[in-house]
């Protein structure tokens, strides 16, 4: 399992490297320490220690995942953001069969426009309908389910996203986690956010739904991350913060190279026809 301390530590130094750019996470390697904090601050730890896990971070990301699941179940549901992330509502439809009038209700995620920019992601972005009220993820809410600070909830969530920005300004591949929710699956330019079938359940309360639904491709399963293939044969995996193995895609052909070549040196600001 990966270090969370010495990987921060490792994107910082890339990042100071680069020569425009320096992203920092002192939130993420002081929740690295794994000590349950009673009595005193989190900024009062000392960072003398390295451990291989830190429930910390994942039990702030499972209170933002448990929100947005709250909200998503809900008898009239409502649209719900994570800041800096996208935002996730359901498109529901009703469908004659079998004699009987069935409920489809099938869970959407928008990737935020501006995130999606930083690699050109292909990701739809689906409008939430007028009649849906939109709410956010509230760091005080959060910071009710948990035991740290609002300002501690806050700046664990954005330096895991600022991380996410990162990986993804270097174009490697990942997989953000939103427990009993799904996963956000990023290959390459594809964005793919992959549901998890019990939460699928709940939402629809027929397994016949449920089916018809994977079966006809209206909703990916969350079981088929894990053999998403990837061109580098890994995945960071947040907010876990490890680096887990997966299948390798195909070489890539001559064309898709030059592809990735040209989007690379656009997004550094770099225009010119290397086609040639």
């Amino acid at each position: 399992m990966t270090n969370l301390e010495a990987l921060i530590t490792n994107i910082e130094l890339c990042s100071k490297a680069d020569g425009y750019s320096t992203v920092t996470f002192p939130t993420l390697k002081k929740l690295s320490v794994n000590d349950v904090l009673t009595g005193r601050e989190l900024a009062d730890v000392e960072l003398d220690v390295s451990f291989p896990c830190f429930p910390d971070v994942t039990t702030i990301w499972s209170s933002v995942s448990k929100h947005v699941r709250q909200q998503l179940l809900q008898i009239k549901p409502q649209a719900v953001s994570v800041q800096g992330l996208g935002i996730f509502h359901i498109q529901k439809w009703l469908s004659f069969e079998n004699d009987e009038v069935l409920t489809f209700q099938r869970p959407l995620f928008s990737l935020s426009r501006t995130v999606a920019q930083i690699r050109e992601l292909r990701s739809a972005f689906v409008p939430v309908p007028d009649e849906i009220k939109k709410v956010s993820v509230s760091y005080k809410n959060i910071h009710s389910d948990v035991p740290y600070s609002e300002e501690v909830v806050q700046n664990c969530m954005q330096e895991t996203l600022n991380f996410f920005y990162f990986i993804l300004t270097n174009r490697q591949d990942m997989d953000l986690i939103l427990k009993d929710v799904g996963t956000l699956a990023i290959r390459g330019t594809e964005v793919t956010m992959a549901f998890c079938e019990d939460f699928l359940l709940s939402l629809n309360k027929s397994t016949y739904v449920v089916e018809k639904l994977l079966t006809k491709k209206w909703v990916i399963s969350d079981k088929e991350v894990a053999l998403f293939p990837s061109r580098f044969g890994r995945v960071y995996q947040l907010p876990q913060f490890e680096i887990r193995a997966v299948p390798r895609r195909a070489s890539l052909t001559d064309k898709e190279i030059l592809g990735e070549f040209e989007s690379a040196l656009s997004s550094m600001g770099i225009r010119g026809n290397v086609s040639e």
